[in-house]
């Protein structure tokens, strides 16, 4: 495990020895941005192989088989599937390691059955329309939020106050429609908040049509110990924030309505 934020670090960590290279970028929950491209470099120098993460992206706004990843992943249940209706993954690459795979998911029986593989193909048909909503959603509301002088901190690579908002622009077609970000007053706080929220759907899941609200202490995160989130650099009083497709307008107008209720 390395600090994700400290590419240095994590190519040290490499050059030492390296089988495989596991990255997630962006980053869930706190929306964290790795140079796709430096990293797979330095993994290759080392004979590794390099496996992504890019559930939170998609193939619309991010592809890292053209940054020279080896394999790439999707949980197909959140935005690939849409609708909250499906359990599933993806794994893309080069046939030599998709035929590794087949051959040991036939061994193990891992299959998806009739009605799950329909659902998530039919949601797929939609994903470029779903997208392009939620990432224009996700950058207006990150903007309103980070204006709002209730909220301490916002979490989204579309920021230009974003740490790695540059690596964002140069590997990412848009800032995808997953953002957290932080109330002040931390998790009483937060408490507090999520009920007066009229339009968003309180769920561990994302990437649905649906708005969902959540903090990953409780969620995503809630199999870590305090300690262990603190470490990732998770804070308690964090709201994971997945945009759906409603009209943006009114997405903000319930945050502004749940923001003022507290003050």
């Amino acid at each position: 495990m390395c600090d994700t934020t400290n590419h240095e670090a994590i190519e040290a960590e490499i050059a030492k020895g390296c089988r495989v290279l596991y990255l997630e970028t962006p980053t869930n929950p706190t929306l964290k941005v790795m140079d796709i491209a430096r990293l797979t470099a330095a993994a290759h120098r080392a004979g590794a192989v390099v496996v992504a993460d890019n559930t939170f992206a998609t193939p619309i706004n991010q592809s890292p088989l053209a940054l020279g990843v080896d394999l790439v992943l999707h949980s197909a249940t959140k935005f690939l599937g849409g609708h909250a209706d499906a359990l599933g993954g993806v794994v893309c690459g080069s046939k030599s390691l998709i035929g590794q795979i087949y051959h040991y998911r036939e061994i193990t029986g891992a299959a998806l059955d009739p009605m799950a593989a329909y659902l998530l193909l039919r949601g797929m048909k939609t994903l470029h329309l779903r997208i392009r909503q939620q990432n224009e959603s996700a950058l207006r509301i990150a903007r309103f939020l980070e204006a709002q002088p209730g909220v301490s901190s916002v979490f989204y690579p579309g920021l230009e106050s974003h740490p790695q908002h540059e690596i964002a622009r140069r590997q990412m077609r848009g800032f995808g429609g997953v953002l957290s970000f932080m109330l002040k007053g931390g998790f009483d706080a937060v408490r507090a908040f999520l009920p007066r929220l009229r339009y968003a759907h309180l769920a561990a899941n994302l990437g649905a049509v649906e708005t969902i609200a959540g903090p990953p202490a409780t969620t995503s995160h809630v199999e870590c110990t305090p300690e262990e989130r603190k470490a990732m650099g998770i804070p308690e009083g964090l709201i994971r924030y997945s945009v759906g497709i409603e009209e943006t307008e009114d997405l903000i107008a319930d945050l502004k309505q749940a923001i003022s209720q507290g003050g």
